[in-house]
């Protein structure tokens, strides 16, 4: 069915999914990319597609705990973006800036969704219910 827990869920997982891009795995320079901060890129990221692995199951069997760990992975999301464009632009990747602005940009609109209290309820009401 296509209910807005169904649709915010998968959105919540796809969007935790794109992690994979800021990892080694997806460098240009894969050579470059054997130091101790693309190790840190990658523990953060590991983290934080876990953390909206876990929210989206959470969502689905409905415990009331989801949103926090949505929100916790969004602001673990923001803060592997520091690392990922300092590392990124030394190894000469072609557009981290891309990378940085459209995980900012997902992870801000989570942040405002779960944490702006008027879109919180509107969630709250509408995600948790199945509408």
């Amino acid at each position: 069915m296509f209910t807005m827990r169904n649709l915010g869920g998968v959105a919540l997982f796809l969007f935790g999914s794109t992690y994979m891009w800021l990892t080694p795995l997806f460098a240009k320079n894969a050579a470059g990319t054997r130091t101790v901060l693309w190790s840190v890129i990658m523990v953060l990221c590991v983290i934080t597609m876990a953390g909206f692995t876990v929210a989206t199951w959470a969502l689905f069997t409905k415990a009331s705990w989801w949103s926090a760990v949505a929100v916790a992975s969004a602001i673990t999301g923001l803060l592997v973006l520091i690392p990922y464009w300092i590392a990124a632009y030394a190894i000469g990747e072609p557009t981290p800036w891309y990378n940085v602005l459209i995980h900012a940009l997902g992870a801000a609109a989570i942040l405002v969704l779960l944490r702006v209290p008027v879109l919180s309820s509107w969630v709250g009401g509408h995600v948790m219910a199945g509408r």
